[in-house]
C-alpha cells in the first residue's frame, strides 16, 4: 500500500515537478525565459503609495471603518476583528491603540501558529492546507506589516524582511508554476503581491518581485477575460477556490495601493458571484463536478462574495450573504476581520427567486439551474430542483471526462458524480517509468475521473486502449497525457516558462482546437424552461464514434427530458447510458421505468428509446465502483491513498445502465425524468404521440405543473421543438434556437 504526499492545490505542483525540478530549471536557464519581464502590460505605468497602510485600506475604506466603528470601544472591536495576527492589527489600525498593534508584530514575529477550525475535517493537515489562503504566513506578516508600520521599530522591520523575502523567493523560484491555468500561481501570486506592497520603499526585492509579477497578472487577466467572462473556473468550483478568490484578494490590494481599478471592468470577476451562488444546492453542498473533496458552501464562498461585494454592491449577494443558513458558510473567529473589513450593510438585498432559472457558463459549457434558490431547513425542505448539465473543453489536470453529463438534486443527491477524490497523484508518472501496474489500482484515475463515473454515455470497442494504461471503462479519450508528457494548457498566450514540449507550446491561444472535447450549440433559459443541447463527439476517440449529442429540457419545477443521438463506427460497439445515485434504484416490473430516493427526495426515470431495451443495475457492497470486472475502493479503503472522507462527500454506490437490445450504428436514447418527495407516487406523465423516421413527439408532465408537448428532430441535424401549456394557456410554442441565446430573449 502507497500513501503519496497528499497536496491537492496542485498535485503536479509538489510530486510530479519536484522530480523534475532540475530539468525545467535547465530548460529555463537555456531558452532564457528571463525574457518575461519585456512583456508589455497595463501594471507597467503604477506607482505604489508611499504611506502606509495601503494593502486592502486607503484613504477612504480607514474612514469607512472608523464610521463603521464609531461608538465601540477597542474591546468590541477587537471582537468583530477576531484574535488572528491581521484581525489584531486591524483592531490598531480603526482605533490606534498601541496593544493591539504590538501584539499583532509579536505574533506575526513568532513563530506562526495554525489557528485551527471548529470543524474537526479542516483540523486534519488536508483541511490545513485548505485553510491557508486565509491565513498564510507571508499574508499575515505582510498584512502586519503595513497595518503595523508605523509602530515597527528599525530592527523589526529588518527582521520582517529577512522572514518575508526568502518567502517571496521562495515561490518565485519554481517558476513553472507561474502559469495562468495552474492553481498554484493563484495561490502563490497573492502572498508575493502582498509581500512586495507591503516592503515598497523599504527593500529592493520588492521592485524585482513587482517585475516578475506584473507579466504573469497579465495573463491572468487575459485568462479571465478571454475564455472565463462568465465567472467560472475551467477546473471546477473547488479549484475556484484556488484560482479567482486569492486573485480578488491581489487586485484589491493593487486597487488600494495605486488607485487602479482592475476589478470593476472584469466581467469574470463580476459573474463569480452567479457561480457561487448557482453552483450551491439548497442542502448547502455544492457542484461536485471535475476534482472536489470539499463539496459544499464555506467560508471561502463567503470571503469571495464579501470582496465581490465591496466592489460590486450586488443586491443578490448581499440577499445571500445575509440569509444564507449553512453552517460552514460562517466565518470562523480567525477569520472575522474579513467581514469587518468589507461588509457593507447598506447594500440594499434583492430577493435571489428574482433570478433567472439558469444560468450559462460558456467558457467551461457549463449550465446551471435551480428552480428556486431556498435553503433547506431542520424543519422544512424548499423542494429546490438543482441540475447542471456540461459540455465543454478541457483545461487541466483537474478536469474530468465527464461531456454532456448532468446532476440532479432535489431534498437529497439523485443523479450524482460517482466516486471519491483520492489523492492518487503521481502514479501517472510512474506508468512511464517505475511501474505500469500501479496506476491499475487506482479508483481516482480509473472510475471517478472517468465517463463510467458520471451520468452520460459509454461506447465500448474492445480494442480500445486507453492512455496511461488505464482500464477500457468504454469512454472518453483521457486528454492528461499524451504519450508520455502531460498535456494542459498552461498560459494564455505568454509562454513564459517551459513546457514539457518547448517554450509557448501549450499556450491556450496558439494550440487552437488541442484541447477541444465538446461544445454547447443551443441554449435558452425562461422562468419556465431551460433547454441545452451539447455536441461532445470529439471527447471520443474517432475510431469507435461518429457523433454524440445531447439534447435536454429542464421543465420547472421538476421535469427532466434527455434525448440522445449516438452514431457509432460499428454496430457492436456496445452504448451504454447511465445515471448513478446513491441509494439502490428499483426496476418497475416493465423492466425499464425505474425509481430511486435519497434523503428527502425521488426520482423516477421513464425510457421512452430505443423501444427494446436491457436496463440493469449495477452497485452494493463491492460492486460501487466497478469497472469492467475490477472493483475500486475509495477513502479508507483506497489502495492508494487511504483517507476519511471529507464532509459533504458523496461516492454513492449504484448505477443504471441502458443499452439497446438491438446492435446498430445509430441508436437514440430518449429518457423522461421527474423528481419528488420521497413519499410521493407520483410517476411522470408521459404519452408518445408520433415517431418516425426524421423525428419523435412527446407529451410530458406532472400532475402538480404544466403539460408539454416536445418534439426532437432525428439524423444529423438535431433540433427541438416546445410546447408548453398551462391548462388551455399556450405559455410557450417555438423552436429551440441553433445558438446560445443570452440576455434580451433569454433569462438568463
Amino acid at each position: 500500500m502507497i500513501n503519496l504526499m497528499k497536496k491537492k492545490i496542485a498535485p503536479n505542483l509538489f510530486l510530479r515537478d519536484t522530480i523534475n525540478a532540475g530539468f525545467f530549471l535547465i530548460l529555463f536557464m537555456a531558452f532564457n525565459v528571463a525574457g518575461a519581464q519585456n512583456v508589455q502590460t497595463r501594471f507597467d505605468n503604477l506607482r505604489f503609495h508611499e504611506t502606509h497602510p495601503r494593502i486592502w485600506i486607503d484613504a477612504d475604506k480607514l474612514n469607512g471603518l472608523k464610521e463603521k466603528c464609531k461608538g465601540k470601544t477597542s474591546k468590541e472591536i477587537e471582537e468583530l476583528a477576531g484574535p488572528s495576527i491581521v484581525g489584531l492589527a486591524l483592531t490598531y489600525v480603526i482605533t490606534g491603540d498601541e496593544s493591539y498593534g504590538r501584539a499583532a508584530i509579536h505574533r506575526a514575529l513568532d513563530k506562526h501558529v495554525d489557528p485551527g477550525s471548529g470543524f474537526s475535517d479542516l483540523n486534519t493537515p488536508d483541511g490545513e492546507n485548505k485553510r491557508i489562503h486565509f491565513q498564510s504566513t507571508l499574508t499575515d506578516q505582510a498584512l502586519c506589516f503595513d497595518w503595523c508600520y508605523n509602530l515597527l521599530s528599525a530592527t523589526e522591520k529588518v527582521e520582517f524582511r529577512n522572514k518575508m523575502v526568502p518567502a517571496m523567493k521562495k515561490h518565485i523560484a519554481f517558476k513553472r508554476a507561474w502559469r495562468s491555468f495552474h492553481n498554484g500561481m493563484y495561490d502563490a501570486a497573492w502572498p508575493v503581491v502582498a509581500g512586495l506592497i507591503a516592503l515598497h520603499g523599504d527593500e529592493p526585492y520588492a521592485d524585482e518581485a513587482w517585475n516578475f509579477v506584473k507579466p504573469e497578472i497579465e495573463d491572468v487577466l487575459r485568462t479571465f477575460e478571454n475564455i472565463f467572462p462568465d465567472g467560472e473556473w475551467g477546473e471546477g468550483y473547488d479549484y475556484n477556490r484556488h484560482s479567482t478568490y486569492p486573485a480578488i484578494k491581489l487586485f484589491l490590494a493593487i486597487k488600494s495601493a495605486t488607485g487602479a481599478d482592475f476589478l470593476i471592468d472584469s466581467k469574470h470577476i463580476r459573474n463569480t458571484g452567479k457561480y457561487i451562488m448557482y453552483g450551491t444546492k439548497a442542502n448547502g453542498l455544492a457542484l461536485s463536478a471535475d476534482d472536489n473533496d470539499w463539496p459544499y458552501l464555506g467560508p471561502w464562498e463567503h470571503v469571495a462574495l464579501l470582496m465581490l461585494n465591496d466592489e460590486f454592491k450586488d443586491g443578490y449577494i448581499q440577499s445571500f450573504l445575509n440569509n444564507c443558513p449553512v453552517e460552514r458558510f460562517k466565518l470562523e473567529p480567525h477569520d472575522r476581520y474579513i467581514h469587518l473589513l468589507w461588509y457593507n450593510p447598506a447594500t440594499k438585498e434583492k430577493p435571489l427567486n428574482d433570478l433567472p432559472v439558469s444560468q450559462i457558463f460558456r467558457g467551461k459549457g457549463l449550465v446551471l439551474a435551480r428552480n428556486n434558490l431556498g435553503w433547506d431547513l431542520p424543519e422544512k425542505n424548499a423542494n429546490s430542483t438543482w441540475l447542471s448539465f456540461h459540455c465543454g473543453d478541457y483545461f487541466g489536470d483537474h478536469d474530468h471526462f465527464d461531456i454532456n453529463s448532468f446532476n440532479i438534486s432535489y431534498n437529497g443527491e439523485l443523479a450524482i458524480d460517482a466516486g471519491r477524490y483520492d489523492c492518487d497523484w503521481g502514479v501517472e508518472d510512474w506508468t512511464y517509468s517505475k511501474d505500469s501496474l500501479l496506476i491499475r489500482q487506482s479508483q481516482f484515475f480509473n472510475y471517478y475521473k472517468r465517463t463510467i463515473a458520471h451520468n452520460t454515455i459509454l461506447v465500448f470497442d474492445p480494442n480500445e486502449r486507453m492512455s496511461m494504461n488505464l482500464l477500457n471503462d468504454g469512454g472518453q479519450v483521457d486528454l492528461l497525457r499524451l504519450k508520455s508528457a502531460r498535456n494542459v494548457p498552461e498560459d494564455y498566450d505568454q509562454g513564459n516558462f517551459p513546457s514539457e514540449d518547448g517554450i509557448g507550446k501549450c499556450d491556450w491561444a496558439t494550440n487552437p482546437g488541442r484541447w477541444e472535447t465538446g461544445d454547447i450549440t443551443s441554449y435558452k433559459a425562461t422562468k419556465d424552461f431551460m433547454y441545452v443541447r451539447g455536441d461532445g463527439t470529439k471527447a471520443y476517440s474517432s475510431e469507435k464514434l461518429n457523433a454524440y449529442v445531447r439534447q435536454l429540457f429542464f421543465l420547472n419545477p421538476n421535469l427532466v427530458v434527455v434525448f440522445d443521438r449516438v452514431e457509432s463506427t460499428r454496430p457492436e460497439f456496445k452504448k451504454t447510458w447511465l445515471l448513478h445515485s446513491v441509494n439502490e434504484p428499483r426496476i418497475g416490473k416493465d423492466g425499464k421505468t425505474f425509481e430511486l430516493t435519497d434523503g428527502g427526495g425521488r426520482l423516477v426515470c421513464i425510457p421512452v428509446l430505443p423501444h427494446k431495451l436491457n436496463v440493469t443495475k449495477i452497485g452494493g457492497s463491492n460492486n460501487e465502483f466497478l469497472v469492467d470486472s475490477t472493483h475500486y475502493q475509495c477513502g479508507l479503503k483506497s489502495k492508494i491513498a487511504p483517507e476519511e472522507l471529507h464532509y459533504g462527500e458523496i461516492p454513492g454506490a449504484w448505477r443504471v445502465e441502458e443499452s439497446p437490445a438491438d446492435a446498430a450504428n445509430e441508436d437514440y436514447f430518449l429518457n423522461v425524468i421527474l423528481v419528488s418527495g420521497d413519499n410521493s407516487k407520483e410517476i411522470p406523465l408521459v404519452k408518445l404521440l408520433s415517431e418516425t423516421e426524421t423525428k419523435i413527439t412527446i407529451q410530458v408532465g406532472a400532475k402538480s405543473g404544466e403539460m408539454a408537448t416536445i418534439e426532437f428532430t432525428k439524423g444529423k441535424n438535431l433540433a427541438a421543438s416546445l410546447k408548453l401549456m398551462n391548462g388551455e394557456k399556450v405559455l410557450i410554442n417555438e423552436r429551440m434556437p441553433d445558438e446560445i441565446v443570452v440576455g434580451k430573449n433569454s433569462n438568463n
